[in-house]
């Protein structure tokens, strides 16, 4: 009688996670959905000069190489323009030398994500200066988040007032810093304190998304402002003809 066939036992994963979108960023490694590694830092000023060390040091703990990294996973915004920039510049350098497939995971997204045990309604809301949030609602399923309301840059109370989804839970920075807000708008609403870090999420999704064959490589990784840099942002100024006078 023969014997039985065992299956081929299949490598594990593994997942590198950027994040410099944020202010509570970093980068996360883990074997297939398990995190194993993470580094957070609440320094976003620092990410440019840190975020390789960071990469290395974390590789390192785990006897890894970068060359044996099998999926790159970034957190493509809304955030930080400047921040954003560097976080998509290096997982796209990674993955277009190693020939490696990468994802652009939304922060929001993430954040949503990372409540998915405690409410399956999650609106993720990060302050975004200027008395604006940015903000969406998701509800989770078994295929990962799925979007109610659409992602947005808004001021707090024109976005509530925009809602159509009853019972959700407020998470992020944003939910914090508006808190009586929300409750004055929606009372009786959940809302729960917390930072903006969605490491282990940007892992956890990118291992999900690669199951259902959700890929991409680096070229078709896009940034996701929501709104145009600052620079943009700003009125011309109008310039009166030499000698001109004021009426």
């Amino acid at each position: 009688m023969d014997a039985p066939v065992k299956p081929a036992r299949q490598e594990p994963m593994h997942i590198l996670a950027v994040d410099t979108a944020s202010n509570a960023g970093g980068v996360a490694l883990s074997r297939n959905s398990e995190v194993i590694g993470l580094h957070m830092s609440k320094t976003p000023l620092r990410y440019s000069e840190k975020l390789i060390e960071w990469i290395e040091f974390l590789l390192k703990q785990h006897d890894l190489t970068v060359g044996e990294i099998d999926l790159f996973s970034v957190a493509s915004g809304p955030g930080s323009f400047t921040g954003l920039r560097i976080g998509m510049a290096a997982v796209k350098a990674f993955a277009q030398a190693l020939g490696r497939p990468a994802i652009g995971i939304s922060s929001l997204e993430a954040l949503a994500y990372r409540f998915r045990h405690i409410s399956d309604v999650v609106a993720p809301v990060v302050d975004a200066r200027r008395q604006q949030v940015y903000a969406a609602v998701y509800r989770i399923t078994a295929e990962g988040p799925e979007l109610l309301e659409p992602e947005t840059i808004s001021r707090p109370d024109a976005w509530l007032r925009t809602l159509s989804s009853k019972d959700c839970l407020f998470v992020g920075d944003g939910a914090t810093l508006y808190s009586s807000t929300i409750a004055n708008a929606r009372p009786g609403s959940r809302i729960l304190a917390s930072d903006n870090c969605i490491l282990t999420e940007l892992c956890q999704l990118a291992s999900l998304k690669h199951t259902r064959g959700i890929v991409a490589d680096a070229s078709t990784l896009a940034a996701n402002y929501l709104r145009p840099p600052d620079i943009q942002m700003k009125a011309p100024i109008e310039r009166k003809p030499a000698g001109a006078r004021e009426r």
